[in-house]
């Protein structure tokens, strides 16, 4: 800085208009208001202005300027022209062309930008709801932007000075937090009353959820979290019970011991692919996910077991095992090695019989049919050891099956021969 620099800052003066300080500070920042006096004081020179030079003579960033040069124009104090400079507007002198156009329509207490009657009735009902009939120009600004620039229905801005008032955030001077619920509405494209009931009923099911996941997780849900629920609620299209129901599925039937959002939006992102939106559409998508993945697994263990390629029939018995008997590896196998004991080639159907001998008696883990076959290899053996001892009757006056046929010598060698292939097969390995 040279010494002409400093002697005209010691000697110069930047005037500030009591308008600004009275009905625009308030609702504006620190760091607006810090950009905004130098705005002003740097007026004579402001072509030279721009986002660079005041980021560094105020230490701001480039992109916090930029915001606050947004609030500045929002609330009237700076225009942008066509070739994007931006200009310091003479409030006071648009008070003065205000106040003289208010004078024309006498019976006006306030002079309010507006000229519409709908818009004049407006005001007047939410000054004499919220500010009991005295509202600040400011206000009435803040209701001419809401319908010229952002196009709200006087329905929908009556409805936002109620919010607010709810919340206990309508404060005299103050139209930041009011601004900022514009802001809010406008970016989700509210317009209409019918707009507004869109995205409050969207608020519902947002907090709704929230609190649903909330008592689930039993913690509390960060911003980050939020908005993993904003998406799941306004672009997922989920109900506000879909989510708390996956994390219960998660944690409990699939046992996973930590849970992330992460890993929940990925599988919310996969039920909205398959048009999912519900609880009871996700619990049908994944029983029948669970069904294929079975079918599968079982079908390709019977086809290394058998060693041939399944057909048709042999499919639908594979798909019985799976997902109505409900039989795992383990006993399919044992009941293929039973059975090849005694056969050289096993089929489908043979091993299916003997899983419903066992379903039938209680049988459904490999311990208890290895079980239930020792006590039938038992029992099997004492009715044979009983028949190949029992006497003969005697005096028996039918006659012997086939007695015309074959001698008496024949029979009993051919019922010796059976009797002893069947004690071969019923001995102990």
């Amino acid at each position: 800085m040279t010494a002409d620099d400093k002697d005209k800052l010691l000697l110069s003066d930047t005037l500030v208009p009591d308008l600004f300080i009275t009905q625009y500070m308030s609702s504006l920042t620190a760091s607006s208001i810090r950009i905004y006096l130098m705005l002003l004081m740097n007026k004579g020179s402001f072509s030279k202005m721009n986002v660079q030079t005041i980021s560094k003579k105020l230490g701001f960033t480039q992109a916090e300027v930029e915001e606050q040069l947004f609030y500045l124009t929002s609330a009237g104090l700076l225009e942008q022209s066509e070739d994007g400079t931006l200009l310091l507007v003479d409030i006071k002198a648009r008070e003065v062309d205000r106040y003289i156009d208010s004078k024309k329509d006498s019976g006006l207490e306030m002079p309010p930008q507006h000229r519409e009657p709908a818009m004049v009735k407006l005001s007047a009902s939410i000054a004499d709801s919220f500010f009991a009939g005295h509202m600040g120009y400011i206000w009435y600004r803040f209701i001419d932007d809401c319908h010229s620039v952002f196009k709200l229905d006087p329905q929908v801005i009556y409805a936002l000075f109620t919010d607010l008032s709810e919340r206990r955030k309508l404060f005299g001077k103050n139209t930041r937090p009011a601004e900022e619920l514009r802001e809010n509405w406008s970016k989700r494209g509210v317009r209409t009353e019918k707009d507004l009931e869109k995205i409050l009923g969207d608020d519902r099911k947002i907090d709704a959820c929230r609190d649903s996941l909330g008592k689930k997780r039993r913690k509390a849900l960060d911003d980050v979290d939020l908005e993993y629920i904003r998406t799941w609620i306004l672009t997922y299209k989920m109900e506000p019970d879909v989510p708390a129901f996956l994390y219960t599925y998660l944690r409990k039937d699939m046992d996973k011991e930590k849970v992330t959002m992460k890993q929940m939006d990925e599988i919310l992102q996969e039920w909205f692919s398959h048009n999912i939106h519900t609880v009871e559409a996700a619990q049908d998508y994944e029983m029948k996910k669970k069904a294929a993945d079975r079918t599968q697994a079982m079908t390709e263990f019977c086809g290394e077991l058998f060693r041939k390629r399944l057909d048709g029939p042999d499919i639908q018995i594979i798909e019985k095992w799976a997902n109505t008997d409900c039989w795992e590896e383990p006993i399919v196998r044992y009941a293929y090695e039973v059975l090849h004991k005694f056969m050289g080639s096993i089929t489908l159907p043979q091993v299916d019989e003997r899983l419903t001998l066992w379903k039938e008696n209680g049988v459904a883990s490999v311990t208890r049919a290895k079980q239930f076959e020792a006590e039938s290899k038992k029992k099997n053996k004492e009715a044979y050891q009983e028949r190949k001892y029992a006497n003969p009757s005697v005096g028996s006056s039918d006659p012997g099956f086939m007695e015309n046929d074959y001698s008496k010598d024949h029979l009993e060698k051919k019922e010796k021969e059976s009797l002893d292939l069947l004690d071969e097969l019923l001995k102990d390995e």
